[in-house]
Order: C-alpha cells, then sequence, then structure tokens
C-alpha cells in the first residue's frame, strides 16, 4: 500500500534484479527487529537491503538501484542538468503532491474544496512537464515516472473523497498513467485501488484538532492529547481572515477553535475536549481525580480559570492608564488566590500532573506578553506559582504544546551557504546576489516559479533549484576537481541518507534554539543535541563524513557548524562538552578556505538571532 515502497519494486523488477520481498504488517505499533536494526534512525520503511548493507529512503534506493545495476534500463539521464532536473522534480513531488494528496481525504468542506483546487494544480504542473512525451524522460519510462507512478494508484481514491473527475482535468497525465501501467514493472508493483480506497477509509478514522497557535485553549487539548499519547492531526487555523469549511461545519454555533474531531465528530471547548479525552482514552495517565467531590472542585477552579483569569489578563495588554492599573492589580489577586489553592503541593491535583495544571499552563506561556505589555512582574508577587510553571514546563507534553514563532531565512540561511562552499571548492567562479525574502525579487521568482525560495543556481541562464540538489550538480559538472560525492553507490546512497537526516531531525530542533524559551527550548536543545550525537557516531573516527576527504554530509553540515556558537549564546549550553568529536570535525571544516569564505561570522549571526528573537517577542 505504501506508494514509496513501490518506487523500489518497480526499479528493481526494471532492472530484473531477484529479491526477497518481506511485508511489515504493522509499521506503526509492532515494528520488526529486522526493520529496527536496518533503519535505527527513522524506522521506518521501505528498506533496501543488499550484501547485508541497509539503503533506506525511496528516492535515494531508485537511485542506488540504477548505479549498481547500471546495463539495464537506465533511470537517471546522463546529462547532468537533466538529472538535476529530474531530481528537482522528484522532490517536487515528494513534498507538494504527496502532503496535498493526503488533505484530499482528510478534510471537509472549504478546507477540501481548496486541497482539491491545489492538488489539480500541481498534477496539471507535472502534466505540463510531462508536455507530449510518452514518458517524463522522453521516450524511455525512467526516474521521474518511478517516483509519481505509485500516485497514480491512488487516484480512484483521491477522486471518491474530493468527488471530481481526474480525467477530466488532466487527460494527459491521466494516459500518461495508463501507459506506465501496460509496463510489467508496474503492474505487478501497483495495488487494487479498491484496496487503496478501504485502506484510505480505515485511515481517515483519526483525531484531529483545529486549533490557532497563541491560543492558551488549544495549548490545553494538545497536552492533554499527548499526555495520554494519542496520535492526532494537528491542523492551524486562520481565524482573522479566513476559517476554514471544517471549523465552520464542525462548530457551527461559536465558530471558534479548539475543536477536536474523532471520527468525524466534534467536540467543543476546551476544558470539555479535556473532560472527553481523560474518559476515551482512560488506560494511560489520569488527568480527573476518581473522587466525585475532588473532581468537582476541580472542574469549579476551572471555571473560575476561564471566567477571572482570562477576562483580566486580557486586559492587562488592552487597556492603558487607570484601567490597566486595575487590571493589573486584579491580576495579581487572582493568580494569589490560586497559589493559594495550589499550596505546598507539586501541582493542583498534588503529587501528579493533572486537570487543573492541564488548564491552567496555557496561561503561564502568556505571563512573559502580559509582563511586557502591563510593566509588572509576577515572579515577586507569585514565587511559589512561578515554580509550578516552571515544573510543568519540564513535562515534554506542555513544552512541545507551546507555540513557535514565524521565521525568516537569507543570508544567514545554511542551505544557501551549502552552494556557495560547493562552488568554492570546485574553484568555479560565481556571481552571488542577496535576496531579500520579505520582497523576493522578479529573478528569483522566474528562476524559481515552483517553491519561490533560495538557493538557486543559474548555470547558463538554467536554473538548478534545492541545496543538496545544487551541490550535486555543481558536483556533476565540475567533477574534475575535489571530488563532493563518493564514488562508489553504496557510500553514496549512505552519503544522500544523512543528508536526509540532517534536514529533518537537525533543522527542527536547530530552528527552536534560537527562537524560543523555557522549556519548548529545553526539548529543542536535548533533541539537537540526540541528532548531533547520532551524526558523531557515524562520523566515528574519521576526520570527515566522507573519510579524509571533506565532501557532500560536511557541506551540508558546515552551515549548521557556523550557527553552533549563536545557539550556544541563545540557549546556554555546550555542544563541545556533548559532542566533541563532532566538535573537532566542524573546526576543521571551517577552517577550509571554501568555508571562510562563504559563511557569516558567528557573532554577525547571534546579533541575527537576537534581533530576530526581539522581533517575535521571544
Amino acid at each position: 500500500m505504501n506508494m514509496f515502497g513501490m518506487r523500489t519494486t518497480i526499479a528493481l523488477e526494471e532492472k530484473g534484479v531477484k529479491y526477497e520481498y518481506r511485508e511489515e504488517e504493522d509499521v506503526i505499533n509492532n515494528k520488526t527487529p529486522l526493520l529496527l536494526e536496518m533503519n535505527p534512525v527513522h524506522k521506518k520503511i521501505p528498506v533496501l537491503i543488499h550484501n547485508g548493507k541497509p539503503v533506506c529512503e525511496s528516492i535515494i534506493q531508485v537511485q542506488y538501484i540504477d548505479e549498481i545495476w547500471p546495463d539495464k534500463n537506465p533511470f537517471l539521464p546522463k546529462d547532468p542538468y537533466q538529472r538535476a532536473q529530474a531530481l528537482f522534480w522528484a522532490d517536487f513531488i515528494e513534498k507538494k503532491l504527496c502532503v496535498c494528496g493526503r488533505r484530499v481525504w482528510t478534510t471537509r468542506g472549504e478546507e477540501l474544496e481548496a486541497a482539491n483546487k491545489e492538488f489539480l494544480e500541481l498534477l496539471k504542473i507535472l502534466q505540463t512537464e510531462l508536455g507530449d512525451k510518452p514518458y517524463f524522460g522522453g521516450n524511455k519510462f525512467g526516474f521521474v515516472d518511478i517516483v509519481l507512478i505509485g500516485f497514480y494508484c491512488w487516484f480512484p481514491a483521491y477522486e471518491k473523497f474530493g468527488n471530481y473527475s481526474m480525467e477530466s482535468e488532466c487527460s494527459e497525465l491521466m494516459a500518461w498513467g495508463k501507459r506506465c501501467m501496460q509496463r510489467e514493472s508496474v503492474a505487478k508493483s501497483l495495488p487494487d485501488p479498491e484496496r487503496v480506497i478501504g485502506y484510505i477509509s480505515k485511515m481517515a478514522e483519526e483525531v484531529i484538532l483545529l486549533n490557532f497557535w497563541p491560543s492558551m485553549f488549544g495549548m490545553r487539548t494538545m497536552i492533554a492529547l499527548k499526555e495520554k499519547e494519542v496520535k492526532y492531526e494537528h491542523r492551524e487555523e486562520d481565524l482573522i481572515n479566513n476559517k476554514s469549511g471544517l471549523l465552520l461545519e464542525m462548530n457551527p454555533i461559536y465558530k471558534k477553535i479548539p475543536v477536536l474531531i474523532h471520527n468525524g465528530k466534534p467536540i467543543c471547548e476546551s476544558v470539555i475536549q479535556v473532560q472527553y479525552i481523560d474518559e476515551i482514552w482512560s488506560d494511560k495517565n489520569p488527568l480527573l481525580p476518581k473522587d466525585p467531590y475532588q473532581r468537582s472542585q476541580a472542574l469549579f477552579w476551572a471555571d473560575f480559570i476561564d471566567k477571572k483569569l482570562y477576562v483580566c489578563g486580557r486586559k492587562t495588554w488592552a487597556t492603558k492608564g487607570e484601567e490597566l492599573e486595575e487590571a493589573k492589580k486584579e491580576f495579581i489577586g487572582i493568580l494569589k488566590t490560586l497559589q493559594s489553592e495550589l499550596g505546598d503541593k507539586p501541582y493542583f491535583g498534588g503529587d501528579r500532573f493533572g486537570f487543573l495544571d492541564i488548564v491552567l499552563i496555557g496561561f503561564y506561556s502568556w505571563f512573559p506578553a502580559y509582563q511586557k505589555f502591563g510593566n509588572f512582574s509576577i515572579e515577586p508577587e507569585c514565587s511559589k506559582l512561578m515554580d509550578w510553571g516552571k515544573r510543568c514546563m519540564e513535562r515534554e507534553s506542555v513544552a512541545t504544546s507551546l507555540p513557535d514563532p514565524e521565521r525568516v531565512d537569507y543570508w544567514a540561511s545554511p542551505f544557501g551557504m551549502r552552494a556557495r562552499i560547493a562552488l568554492r571548492e570546485k574553484g568555479v567562479k560565481f556571481e552571488c546576489r542577496e535576496e531579500n525574502l520579505r520582497d523576493k525579487s522578479p529573478l528569483l521568482l522566474q528562476m524559481n516559479p515552483v517553491h519561490t525560495k533560495i538557493p538557486v543556481l543559474i548555470h547558463n541562464g538554467k536554473p538548478v533549484c534545492e541545496s543538496m540538489n545544487v551541490v550535486q550538480y555543481i558536483d556533476e559538472v565540475w567533477p574534475e576537481k575535489n571530488a563532493i560525492l563518493p564514488s562508489d553507490p553504496y557510500q553514496r546512497a549512505q552519503a544522500r541518507f544523512w543528508i536526509d537526516f540532517i534536514d529533518t531531525k537537525v533543522y527542527e530542533p536547530a530552528d527552536k534554539i534560537w527562537s524560543t524559551t523555557g522549556g519548548v527550548q529545553e526539548t529543542a536543545k536535548k533533541d539537537f543535541i540526540e541528532a548531533l550525537r547520532i551524526l558523531e557516531a557515524e562520523l566515528g573516527d574519521k576526520p570527515y563524513f566522507g573519510g579524509d576527504n571533506f565532501g557532500f554530509v560536511d557541506i551540508a553540515m558546515t552551515g549548521y557548524y557556523s550557527w553552533f556558537e549563536p545557539f550556544e549564546k541563545c540557549a546556554n549550553f555546550s555542544i563541545e562538552s556533548e559532542c566533541p568529536t563532532l566538535m573537532a570535525s566542524a573546526k576543521r571544516c571551517l577552517q577550509r578556505e571554501s568555508v571562510v569564505n562563504s559563511i557569516p561570522n558567528p557573532d554577525e549571526l547571534f546579533a541575527l538571532a537576537l534581533k530576530l528573537r526581539k522581533e517575535y517577542g521571544v
């Protein structure tokens, strides 16, 4: 059923490679020891095992298969630019089509209509790229065809859930799909569309939370779900300009968030949601006390918080003058009342984090804003309550439920640094044009109309997009100096795997280190160091990830190395003490001329981080 695994089976069939297929029966709850051993980093399928060595990530597997068995049916074109374009479209399919396609069967109302529209637009973009050719690569079935064809067997499901006809909208792409289905490799690898429809119908029974990131009420529901370890889909709402059709359908009375949707049925009002979650998933971490009187008291204080604290808290940032002074006085009085109820207990319910803690903790994340706009301090008046807040923030469920600020990339982007380093490693002269991403240039919009983001390498008037795609292209076009990717296919596949790891596992916590505070930042530091330790283990005793030569993975990481010092200053921790071997390699990389001339000064990056933190109110 997995469209990513289909790619690998088709590639193997195309090459005539005999292989053993092993079905992972339950990749969510009961992963096999072999899967955990062969993909210990992501623990997901598909995994290709060749001579006892694992190759992970489907697109990397297809490239690996093409390189190991080159004598039959080549997938990727020989021309470096055409190969770069094929990789670009594979990335487009992976990042755009998959995400949007999922929304076609998981949304309703206006949101579904928007998903349908976007999905068809994406298909039309692909249809335009296909043109009059029988296959994306021309006359021969190849790389992009393999990457995309898995979606074809999902088309009937998209049509059913989206209630539209793919044939009438994208007839040429549908003809391409039928052409591909005539190939034995494809026909053997794709499941019956009815099975896909049944699978999606089952998967559609999910828990969905409609929310808006600053909402202290939505935070309650998120925390409760995480305390119970319930998997859910979080959907951000635009409450100011464009409430979704699903929100209006699921909460027609108040038309507000949060809304918890369980098996298609809405539960509204955050306190009611927390109670519902506690009753439905009663086997873990009880939130409300069993005793009827204690439960009634917890509900009383929840009502007190919503009727007293919320209204008064809003006045601390929405009023001025005497009204503000009165609001501050009342706000502190309410907090003192809650502090008296807390007493000497670690949590409101006693020794266990529970219902009332969940109801109140969302306000704690607003305390800095109240203090800033009201020009007062909570700590001197309510030290025990502040200690309680800090205690709650140490819980993963709480720390990961706080909102994240908006972010921006430009000259300081580690992705742009990669391309500059690669060009300088090859001794290629180039012109660097700085972009203001808040006012994108016509050239950027022209050269990367699909994603409209940097970096973009323009070579002889032709654009190459996505940073590691750019680095790979540079290595292929200028192969005579300082090889970046290893020549061995397996080592090359492993290098691509670690690039994917860096861009998924290192980027997110790194971003949060400078853009958050408190428990979220602490969790980010922990995740960041854990990812670095995994990379350090892969590095081993080698001077560089590729061995004795500075290469592909080193280039990917060096952009982050330049941010290590600002990260340490922003979050008050030491990377060197946790990962000394990785830091030694980082220092080695940072001494290279290509790197020195390609990355900003750490002080400039730290100044940027401070500026953005101030701008975002962190």
